[in-house]
């Protein structure tokens, strides 16, 4: 299956809530792989989004409005349309960083980073706005963070 590639951008008609754009993206992390999503990225989406501020008030049903919301806008309007506006919309109210956590640790959540799944990660950053350092330094701080919760619990 054709991996997942980052539309080029364009000028679109499709509003994106904040929430929706973070999730969109997320949702979207999931088949970096040119795959379906599996248990461990729709588990990893699920904690990552309700450890966000901006989900704090939402209950299992709020999620599945969003859910079914995403599906219609990409049904509606198509998915280049929904992803390219919530790249958009992070980018301008400064979720940037809260975007791209969220779709390393869904495509990480599998264990392993595959070339496809790299080249994705890069291609989010630029589109999101992240310069290359900038990028490195949050992997290098999220990852850093889960192996010594690794080694802790190993002792």
């Amino acid at each position: 299956m054709p991996k997942r590639k980052l539309p080029r951008g364009g000028s679109t008609q499709v509003a994106v809530s904040p929430d929706l754009a973070i999730a969109a993206i997320g949702l979207f992390s999931t088949f970096a792989d040119g795959e379906a999503s599996d248990d461990a990225e729709t588990y990893a989406l699920g904690e990552m989004l309700s450890s966000i501020d901006l989900y704090e008030d939402y209950a299992e049903e709020d999620f599945e409005a969003l859910g079914a919301e995403i599906a219609e806008l990409i049904s509606s309007e198509g998915i280049e349309a929904v992803v390219s506006q919530a790249l958009a919309t992070a980018r301008e109210e400064g979720l940037e960083e809260a975007a791209f956590i969220v779709a390393l640790v869904i495509i990480a959540s599998d264990g392993e980073v595959p070339e496809e799944e790299q080249e994705y990660i890069d291609n989010l950053s630029a589109a999101l706005g992240l310069s290359p350092e900038r990028s490195n330094e949050i992997i290098d701080e999220l990852f850093a963070e889960e192996e010594e919760e690794e080694e802790e619990e190993e002792e």
